[in-house]
């Protein structure tokens, strides 16, 4: 059965399936993105994302987020005004950049649901482990390079699937909440699709410049 890829609209088709799994891949932008037949409903959503980490103090989480806060500090003054978009359900990522001294706004569609944060625009944005979350990505990349100003950074935490990989031995599509996975091709299709100036791969970061 043929599905339409959330994110640039072809028509996908089956590209792993087993008894708990099955995900499609798009010819056109090679995103790999669950069936919606396997979205988590809002309830277990929520309680999966209370499960994780968000601890201040926790320096193993420390550990995880600096790679954002690296690039942040690269590339933005401090001063800078930036959103942490899908926060969850405690700011940890944004509570350590006040502490680098950026002025941060927070936003998560579950756990802080403010739509006036975006409505704003910012220098920078950051997402660390949140896009693998979105149920419709063309929406929010659309919101999102929205809410940055012209030459802002869109800083991005996820784990791309590259095709030397095992799809069916990889950790990361496990996760029920992670629906939409990305690829370096799908990247670069984000950023020509949205006319952005630039994008660069890091490791498991990306920095989109509108």
């Amino acid at each position: 059965m043929k599905h339409q890829c959330p994110l640039c609209l072809s028509v996908a088709d089956t590209f792993f399936r087993d008894t708990k799994h099955h995900f499609l891949l798009c010819p056109k932008c090679q995103g790999i993105f669950r069936d919606l037949n396997q979205f988590l409903s809002p309830t277990d959503e929520k309680k999966r994302y209370l499960t994780h980490r968000s601890d201040m103090e926790d320096k193993g989480y420390y550990n995880f987020v600096l790679p954002i806060i690296d690039q942040v500090k690269l590339h933005i003054s401090k001063g800078g005004q930036g959103l942490d978009f899908g926060c969850g359900h405690f700011p940890v990522l944004s509570n350590y950049l006040e502490r680098e001294g950026y002025q941060m706004s927070v936003f998560d569609p579950i756990f802080y649901k403010d739509d006036s944060a975006m409505n704003s625009q910012y220098e920078f944005i950051v997402c660390c482990e949140v896009m693998e979350h979105f149920f419709q990505p063309s929406q929010e990349f659309q919101a999102l390079f929205k809410s940055l100003r012209p030459q802002g950074k869109l800083i991005c935490k996820t784990h791309l699937f590259e095709k030397e990989m095992s799809f069916d031995t990889w950790y990361y599509k496990n996760d029920p909440s992670h629906v939409f996975i990305y690829q370096a091709e799908t990247v670069h299709w984000i950023k020509n699709n949205y006319l952005l100036k630039d994008v660069k791969i890091n490791d498991r970061v990306i920095i989109f410049t509108k």
